[in-house]
């Protein structure tokens, strides 16, 4: 009950962050081109019941984070991946790691659906989350899901401040600032999402196979019967 409770958490805290993090920015853009005063800010604060600061606010901010959440989806699959594509690095060894888990659980670990399933990251995923065998990707599913975030609020913040700004030298300042501290949260986002199938398969074949001791001295043969058999064994677990 506490491992469920905890991932759920996970969603509401990258929520609240992001609904944080849009307001923060949005209120700096606000005092700098003189909209209010700090003074008039920190005074609305105070007047504020106390109620409403603990409670309504961080209430306010998860709101709209779940708001922005779609949004930046949304714009990552459609505009972000063509917009940040030459940001986003490839790590050889990490995809060497995802094809060999895959093609191994594709080909042994799937019981009557032994090579007929193409991508089975989605069912290793809702297997480790049923039989809670780890939280660990959900850590990199929330931190993928914020820095994807950052990324559209800094494009757009930045757009406005662009537009906002009278001198054309510092707009372009701004919104070249603007992209590629974008194209970084883009880039920091995609790494975490790389995460996210190893650990799942991971976690998946932790569970699945049947550890044994094999002395240095066995032969090749013995160890691939071995295998085969913890193999079976597993796939008949399924």
């Amino acid at each position: 009950m506490f491992d469920k409770i905890r991932l759920s958490l996970w969603d509401i805290f990258t929520f609240f962050l992001t609904g944080f993090l849009a307001s923060a920015l949005f209120c700096t853009l606000f005092l700098v081109f003189d909209v209010f005063t700090f003074a008039q800010l920190f005074d609305f604060i105070r007047q504020l019941p106390s109620s409403i600061v603990l409670v309504a606010a961080p209430l306010l901010f998860t709101l709209l984070g779940m708001l922005i959440e779609p949004i930046a989806n949304y714009f990552d699959k459609k505009i972000g991946r063509h917009l940040f594509g030459w940001a986003i690095s490839k790590n050889s060894q990490r995809n060497h790691d995802e094809e060999r888990l895959e093609q191994e659980i594709k080909n042994h670990y799937l019981g009557s659906l032994n090579g007929e399933i193409i991508n089975p990251f989605s069912l290793c995923k809702e297997y480790v989350e049923t039989k809670q065998l780890s939280t660990t990707f959900m850590v990199f599913l929330s931190r993928y899901g914020f820095y994807r975030n950052c990324a559209l609020l800094t494009l757009i913040t930045g757009s406005c401040a662009a537009v906002l700004v009278t001198h054309p030298i510092y707009s372009v300042l701004i919104a070249v600032g603007s992209y590629f501290l974008a194209a970084l949260f883009k880039r920091r986002s995609a790494e975490f999402y790389s995460y996210l199938a190893p650990t799942v398969y991971r976690a998946f074949l932790i569970d699945k196979l049947e550890w044994r001791y094999c002395p240095a001295n066995d032969q090749t043969g013995q160890h691939d019967s071995d295998k085969t058999v913890v193999r079976q064994a597993a796939s008949n677990s399924l």
